[in-house]
């Protein structure tokens, strides 16, 4: 059923309107009525109109600035202009405007109502048909490029082998022939922070853009097929000249990527990192050229944005060691000189970053490093100062960053909040160790933990533990325990209390674990305790 919106200043108007015919045997339902163009455009807000019949001249705002206001925010909208014999001139405006119909006011009868509507009626059809076709272009264009992509998805995972695809290839049209090929992955730098300013269909868009581009861009190459593999990340697979990477080609495809790059900070003010895999045989050796590229692209983690790195090109230390050491020695010192002034720190950071460059590690070697870092810094200090980061902790942020060099300044940046966040927090006239112990001795029978005590008292959980361990000799959890265990005992000799209700009011809720607890730190369990 369409709906209508009525619009008129003069109240027996709208009601001869709405009293002349049966609106739903034509297809329509009166949804509202205005007396001006303002109040006309709330209502639209509201219905979404399919049909506006309004006056021309009226208060506040006039017939045509309602169609004016109410077509940029509803396209589909169609709109038949009520009019008087001396206001001709404004209706022909109004069609201008893209209304569909007019009516002189003194001269409306039913069957001319009744014709009007029907004029709509065949409209928004019409319209419908063309937008409903137009969905399914697209749905079925989209649905060629899932398949595409799931197809190229299979082969770079290795989960089908060659030739049970060769059918698929053809029947999709890809536009590559089997051959030589290399496999180019797009990586678009900083992309959290991208994303975080678009909305999901924003999100779509950007991918669809980046699309378009590449495909503008190689459109007129022999063969060539774009997948998506996520909104940050996409591969280009090209057909090769021949098995072997010469300098020319490589050069042709520098000059490629090139414009690529050039075209996505123009267009869209973004930039790209791409890795290049070598030659690949055809099809079957796509998994493999999909893991030279994802090498490649990962390499420049080292060398910076917007870069280009071909897989025959990068050293081979970025395909290797894991793990970078930090030995206890290291660690002890280093959170001296935090402790002293945080400045003496640097050199130790700055040295970590040179031997990560020099050395045979790769990306997550890196990260663990500056992870193991953040986590030193952290455990020197009291108090955690907030970073910058849209709500996300500095190991979040770390985790995000794309490059060494960033990731560095980023540390470096904790390390300065640290010290000034702390520098007002030094004298405090009772230890956190004893704060500690007196929240543990007051709410042990709560569900409380070393995270919820050091939130209690504003300090960072790590240092807590250790400062608690240096004051009393015993470990946050130790004490907990004990002072648990020990109120235990003394409620067991009350044999009036339940042994749920003694494992409950001592913090354990599960009976079973209380008991075996119990038993590990008394050598008793509780019955046998009470006798």
């Amino acid at each position: 059923m369409n709906k209508v919106l009525i619009v008129d200043d003069e109240l027996l108007m709208r009601i001869g309107l709405k009293s002349m015919i049966d609106w739903e045997e034509q297809g329509f339902r009166i949804v509202g009525e205005a007396a001006n163009g303002k109040e006309a455009l709330e209502l639209a807000e509201i219905h979404k109109p399919d049909l506006i019949i309004t006056d021309i001249k009226m208060p506040v705002m006039d017939g045509l600035d309602l169609i004016r206001s109410n077509s940029r925010k509803h396209e589909g909208c169609q709109y038949v202009i009520l009019s008087c014999l001396d206001e001709f001139q404004y209706a022909q405006e109004a069609v201008r405007l893209g209304a569909a119909d007019y009516l002189i006011k003194s001269d409306i009868r039913p069957q001319q109502l009744k014709d009007a509507l029907g004029n709509i009626r065949r409209r928004i059809a019409k319209d419908s048909a063309h937008e409903e076709a137009a969905v399914l272009k697209e749905q079925v264009r989209e649905g060629i490029g899932y398949l595409k992509e799931t197809l190229f998805k299979e082969l770079i995972s290795g989960f089908r082998e060659e030739e049970e695809i060769l059918e698929r290839i053809e029947a999709l049209k890809i536009a590559l022939v089997q051959g030589p090929m290399i496999l180019a992955k797009l990586r678009v730098d900083r992309f959290e922070q991208i994303r975080r300013k678009y909305i999901e269909q924003d999100e779509k868009l950007l991918r669809y853009s980046v699309v378009n581009i590449m495909e503008e861009i190689v459109s007129r190459r022999r063969g060539r097929e774009i997948i998506v593999e996520n909104s940050a990340e996409y591969l280009l697979v090209l057909n090769a000249d021949g098995e072997v990477m010469h300098e020319e080609e490589v050069d042709s495809y520098n000059r490629l990527f090139a414009k690529i790059q050039a075209s996505f900070k123009d267009f869209l003010n973004i930039t790209v990192a791409i890795g290049v895999s070598r030659v690949s045989p055809g099809f079957g050796g796509l998994k493999k050229a999909y893991r030279e590229a994802d090498a490649a692209v990962k390499s420049l983690y080292f060398e910076g944005r917007s870069r280009i790195a071909y897989y025959d090109r990068i050293p081979k230390k970025i395909r290797e060691s894991e793990v970078y050491p930090i030995s206890q020695e290291d660690e002890k010192k280093f959170r001296l000189e935090v402790e002293c002034s945080g400045d003496g720190a640097v050199p130790f950071i700055d040295s970590v970053r040179q031997g990560l460059r020099q050395g045979d590690y790769s990306e997550q070697a890196a990260r663990k490093a500056y992870i193991s870092i953040l986590s030193l810094i952290s455990s020197c200090y009291p108090s955690l100062p907030v970073m910058e980061g849209e709500g996300r902790t500095v190991y979040e942020q770390l985790l995000q960053e794309e490059t060494l060099d960033e990731m560095h300044e980023l540390v470096l940046r904790f390390l300065e909040a640290c010290a000034r966040h702390n520098q007002s927090r030094s004298e405090r006239p009772q230890s956190y160790a004893e704060q500690a112990r007196s929240i543990m001795l007051s709410q042990y029978a709560e569900d409380i933990s070393l995270q919820s005590v050091a939130d209690q008292i504003n300090v960072n959980s790590s240092y807590l533990s250790r400062i608690f361990k240096q004051e009393t000799g015993e470990n946050f959890v130790n004490f907990l325990t004990r002072i648990r265990m020990e109120r235990a005992q003394s409620l067991l000799k009350d044999k009036n209390i339940r042994i749920y209700e003694v494992a409950n009011r001592v913090g354990y809720p599960n009976t079973t674990y209380f008991s075996k607890l119990f038993k590990k730190t008394t050598g008793q369990s509780p019955e046998e305790y009470r006798g």
